[in-house]
């Protein structure tokens, strides 16, 4: 399916609605909340009204994306739109503030490798670095207003999903959206450092202990950081502030598949994985009935972190010897 089929559908939607509720996915990244705040002021600048709405306040640096201000943990009651985006949501269940199954006409813009096209109309594309790259896109085929604090927003979404355009969803597209952004004036170190580098005394408590958990599976083929709901307390820290802790075991040589495991409830675990290969750990997700891209995945899991892990390793080692 050409994911660009859709595009112009959904800008002639745009044109012609004149009320919008954004969303977005459950514990949101710099891709979901810039993607909706790039397209919600684009909107809005159109002379339309455009609400984004997330299921609570923002944690970690989020809250210093330009915008943040205006979104909303609540909709005015009688509130009444045309249609509903959801950005940056691989499934249904994913999304936000909203029972996906009860709104209509449902714009589903997404790049996971997992998405099964949930919406009543569908820009998925599987090899955008970013929703916030798709969104660019988007906001042009509409040709609605590319200010400057829509462009940070988007860069930050970009920005975000390539690790600083490290990884491997860095692509010859990214970079170009990258320097149309840059030449309309956005700063790559200040992005950087108010919403990705950024790093509080809490953080970096956190990360001190994350470090003392760090182990290697499977002759170091596979690395782990574990992060309980008692050190996210003592370090004073909010789960946000933890999204890039990945990154420590997935630097080490020979590591093929890095994971994150993090304590969201009583026995109830987000494992958040990475691949340095070509492995797809979307589909290891998708065993234990979670998703997302090729190379970074990822599921909740409920039970005794000893048995979770356990049953994650034994299913990781027979994925790896496939």
């Amino acid at each position: 399916m050409n994911p660009e089929k859709n595009l112009q559908s959904i800008a002639d939607i745009i044109n012609r609605s004149e009320r919008f509720l954004l969303l977005t996915h459950r514990d949101p990244d710099a891709d979901g909340i810039g993607s909706m705040l790039a397209l919600g002021m684009a909107i809005s600048e159109s002379g339309k009204k455009a609400v984004c709405l997330a299921d609570g306040p923002l944690e970690g640096s989020l809250g210093m994306l330009r915008g943040s201000e205006n979104i909303v943990f609540s909709e005015e009651e009688g509130s009444d739109y045309d249609v509903f985006i959801a950005l940056d949501c691989s499934a249904i269940e994913r999304i936000a503030g909203r029972d996906g199954r009860s709104i209509s006409p449902l714009v589903n813009i997404d790049h996971h490798v997992t998405n099964d096209h949930f919406g009543h109309l569908n820009y998925v594309d599987a090899l955008s670095s970013s929703t916030g790259e798709m969104v660019l896109k988007l906001i042009k085929a509409a040709r609605l207003p590319l200010g400057y604090v829509t462009a940070e927003n988007i860069f930050a979404a970009i920005q975000s999903d390539t690790g600083s355009f490290r990884y491997t969803n860095t692509t010859t597209s990214s970079l170009m959206a990258a320097v149309e952004l840059i030449e309309m004036g956005v700063k790559p170190w200040d992005v950087a450092m108010r919403v990705l580098d950024g790093s509080n005394v809490s953080k970096l408590k956190l990360l001190r202990m994350g470090l003392g958990t760090v182990s290697f599976h499977y002759k170091d083929r596979i690395g782990m950081m574990v992060l309980t709901k008692e050190m996210f307390q003592k370090a004073g820290a909010d789960f946000r502030e933890s999204e890039r802790f990945v990154d420590y075991p997935r630097c080490v040589r020979g590591v093929q598949i890095a994971v994150l495991v993090r304590q969201t409830g009583d026995n109830m675990y987000k494992f958040s994985l990475r691949s340095n290969t070509t492995d797809r750990v979307a589909e290891l997700a998708s065993v234990f009935g979670g998703g997302g891209h090729a190379r970074a995945a990822g599921f909740e899991i409920k039970g005794l972190l000893d048995d979770n892990l356990r049953l994650f390793l034994k299913e990781a080692e027979r994925f790896l010897n496939e």
